[in-house]
């Protein structure tokens, strides 16, 4: 009923796109990315990972907006790599042969220290898509591996994303989901509620009084209680596919049950026209790696 596919074109999103963006709060792009692209993003991604000390660097992700602690704050100017809960026995060593398997995800700077993620992540199409939207001066704020591996890749709660991706004056954020695998029903896709985002987001995740962890602030919204998820679209996609989510917009993904891995790139963005980030969000860059203006950037990079 509200999902809306069609042929992209690559150089200018059409009216009837951007209106559906806007109405609905998501938009899916279906197969908009060439394979052999995501292909070379995946290889480094295996790379990264195979080089990477994951015991003696132990971080965890939690769903449950947990307090981050520091090691997980320096992961905003850094390549950080998160694991899965419950992946580390008792003798500190990590619980399967393939250190992929115990991952959750990496972030959050690789767009701005890795050459590879950076020519992938500044391109034309992404910029065509955001001014598609209105975006005038985007910043992109984040990037993030999502791991949905076979069997443990763990469910994504209901949130928004304005929640985590806090600009100031307003509110900006928009994020685009890049399908790296197909992504199924029985793998772990991604549930959106259409119009959700016109109700605006009133809890953040910020940086407490030491500015050393994270705490939640405003009304807890308790969408868990108020939206029922067989009511939610399910947006199935395939490989090389992009989704757009408005930073109000509530979404979420099940737990991968299957044997098929379901893993994913995602860029959040903010409007950096007359709009800052938050001094007061979880994600602080180091003054050595400002955040870089997305359009000017991808004139600079050579992109497919």
């Amino acid at each position: 009923m509200f999902r809306f596919l069609c042929k992209f074109n690559f150089k200018q999103m059409t009216k009837f796109q951007a209106d559906f963006y806007h109405a609905n709060g998501y938009l899916v792009l279906p197969n908009i990315l060439n394979h052999q692209e995501i292909d070379k993003l995946l290889q480094r991604t295996n790379d990264l990972v195979e080089k990477a000390d994951l015991v003696n660097n132990q971080m965890f992700f939690d769903t449950k907006n947990a307090p981050r602690g520091m090691s997980f704050l320096d992961t905003a100017s850094k390549i950080g790599y998160l694991l899965e809960l419950g992946m580390i026995d008792e003798k500190g060593q990590i619980k399967v042969k393939d250190k992929k398997l115990a991952l959750n995800k990496i972030g959050h700077a690789m767009h701005d220290l890795d050459p590879v993620f950076e020519k992938f992540s500044y391109n034309n199409i992404f910029k065509a898509v955001l001014k598609g939207v209105g975006y005038i001066d985007p910043i992109l704020a984040q990037t993030m591996v999502i791991f949905k591996n076979q069997k443990f890749g763990t469910a994504v709660d209901m949130h928004t994303d304005n929640t985590y991706i806090i600009s100031e004056p307003k509110l900006s954020c928009i994020g685009l989901w890049i399908a790296l695998e197909d992504a199924t029903k029985n793998n772990g896709c991604m549930y959106a509620f259409p119009k959700s985002h016109l109700t605006p987001t009133t809890y953040f995740n910020v940086l407490d009084d030491t500015r050393r962890n994270t705490k939640m602030i405003g009304t807890n919204p308790e969408y868990q209680k108020h939206f029922d998820p067989s009511k939610a679209e399910c947006l199935e996609v395939s490989k090389g596919s992009v989704i757009l989510l408005h930073g109000d917009l509530v979404h979420f993904s099940g737990h991968n049950h299957s044997s098929q891995s379901r893993h994913a790139y995602t860029l959040h963005f903010i409007e950096g026209h007359n709009n800052n980030w938050s001094k007061q969000a979880w994600l602080q860059r180091i003054p050595e790696l400002p955040f870089q203006k997305y359009y000017k950037r991808v004139s600079e990079i050579d992109t497919f």
